[in-house]
């Protein structure tokens, strides 16, 4: 009977130990926040090009004054360094209290590309397949596809191409609406296109591979994030709930437009309920982390294959009517899962934009030059559609000019 109860106790410390481990490993706020560098590692040199990052401030500020925006924060990452990193204005039009980078944005539809992500991750884990019926695992969905088959598939969420005609129920989504009420509603809709080959842009149907995640991984949505991405690249302070952002203590506030000009509005619970399609909250601290991810540098977190499959051009948005079409030198854009890929005559850009409250966010990287930008927004000024291309064009421009110097 001693001999039992040893070997039990020596059993629950071997499992307590484990479960320590687990919680450290997946816990944010245990994780030490200075990089290991062996001995002997020195750092890279430096790439930062101070004549060039008064040339981009200096954009900034000229849009800033001319668009009225109150406020943004703005990283870019080149070779995984951060080579230009500032904030601008106040968290809010009637504060003083300045924007850092440990203040909270809502991110809009930028939250897409984490569902992206957490998809292909677990694609890559051979624990779903981007063919699979989306009914495989959310049974409740009757929705047919208009294919020879009638399969809607997972890969027709993840990609706007369910056939189903642009923003089918966003209002629900407005009206805070839970997923099985939605889901009850998007089955009574008949595609219009042809799925799996027209693009139509979703928040709704978007939302249905949160309940397929959910089943493939036996967690909520919510901790399946936290679980596969915000714990392992140390996001310790992006959330995706109402609850969160509004007991933050560092947090914009949104701004419309009015016959004064830009005016904070209140936080909305508004996209919490389908947290996949706008739901993320996060400072440009962490944003400076997801960037560097999908740049490849957390391959231990999300693999190259995870990525490729991700950022693979599934289907073409050439002819939407959307700015980043509008771009000067623009080629071509598809969209991926969750992601968009915009090729333009001198950029090849894995990108996409989100608004939402009065927030509007801008996550961009060219492969190639191994250059990415994100830029947070707490209004809708408009300077926000043409950011990116902004920045690219200043940058092409710059050292093109400089290499032709030295010609």
């Amino acid at each position: 009977m001693k001999g039992f109860l040893f070997v039990t106790f020596r059993l629950s410390l071997w499992l307590g130990s484990i479960m320590s481990i687990v919680m450290v490993i997946n816990s944010c706020h245990r994780f030490d926040e200075k990089p290991f560098v062996t001995v002997g590692n020195l750092p890279e040199k430096s790439l930062i090009d101070t004549a060039f990052n008064r040339l981009f401030d200096q954009q900034i500020l000229d849009n800033i004054s001319t668009h009225e925006c109150p406020g943004m924060a703005v990283l870019v990452l080149k070779n995984n360094q951060v080579i230009f990193e500032k904030q601008y204005g106040t968290k809010s039009r009637y504060s003083d209290d300045m924007i850092d980078t440990s203040t909270v944005f809502r991110l809009g539809s930028v939250s897409k590309g984490f569902a992206g992500i957490l998809a292909a991750i677990l694609i890559d884990k051979n624990m779903m397949h981007l063919d699979d019926p989306v009914a495989m695992y959310v049974p409740e969905i009757t929705l047919k596809a208009k294919s020879k088959d009638k399969i809607l598939r997972i890969k027709h969420i993840l990609t706007h191409s369910s056939g189903l005609t642009q923003h089918a129920y966003s209002n629900l989504v407005d009206e805070n609406r839970d997923m099985e009420t939605i889901i009850s509603y998007l089955n009574r809709l008949v595609p219009r296109d042809s799925t799996g080959k027209a693009y139509a842009y979703q928040n709704a149907a978007f939302g249905i591979i949160e309940k397929v995640i959910e089943d493939v991984t036996g967690m909520e949505y919510a901790k399946a994030l936290d679980f596969y991405i915000f714990s392992p690249l140390r996001m310790c302070n992006t959330s995706c709930s109402f609850e969160d952002i509004t007991s933050a203590a560092n947090v914009c506030y949104g701004h419309k437009y009015s016959k004064y000009g830009f005016v904070p509005i209140d936080l909305s619970p508004h996209y919490y309920n389908v947290v996949s399609a706008g739901g993320i909250n996060a400072p440009l601290k962490d944003m400076h982390k997801w960037l560097s991810a999908m740049m490849g540098y957390y391959p231990h977190v999300i693999s190259p294959n995870a990525r490729d499959i991700a950022f693979n051009p599934y289907i073409s948005t050439s002819s939407d009517h959307k700015y980043f079409n509008r771009w000067p030198g623009f080629e071509s854009s598809h969209y991926g899962l969750g992601w968009r890929i915009v090729n333009t005559k001198n950029n090849q850009l894995v990108y996409h934009g989100g608004m939402v409250n009065g927030f509007r966010t801008e996550i961009a990287f060219d492969k190639e030059k191994d250059l990415g930008i994100v830029i947070l927004f707490n209004s809708v000024c408009n300077y926000s559609n043409y950011a990116v291309h902004k920045f690219y064009d200043l940058w092409n421009s710059y050292y093109k000019t400089e290499k032709e110097a030295y010609l």
